[in-house]
């Protein structure tokens, strides 16, 4: 079953190399199914719709929302920008 619905932080910019976030209100959008074949998990930055056109979000969470829970209709995830970074096994020395 695929996740059609994220959660996220708008992505105000970068400052020395980190994401400044908005964390006020964590917001909810729908992801579209032609998106569904690409898995969006927690730590993507994808680009969304708002009010004030379309903005870069940190996915904080990803799952399956059901029609008949949903009391609202999202704005929609428009596509993938950046894949969260791979956890690999560091070595400390």
């Amino acid at each position: 079953m695929n996740n059609n619905t994220i959660a996220g932080f708008h992505v105000l910019g970068t400052e020395d190399g980190n994401l400044k976030l908005n964390t006020n209100k964590m917001y909810h959008w729908h992801i579209p199914k032609r998106l569904r074949d690409t898995p969006i998990e927690q730590g993507d930055i994808v680009l969304v719709q708002t009010k004030r056109g379309n903005r870069p979000v940190l996915v904080m969470k990803d799952f399956r929302e059901e029609d008949k829970e949903k009391k609202q209709k999202y704005k929609r995830v428009i596509k993938l920008l950046e894949k969260a970074p791979e956890k690999n096994n560091v070595i400390k020395s």
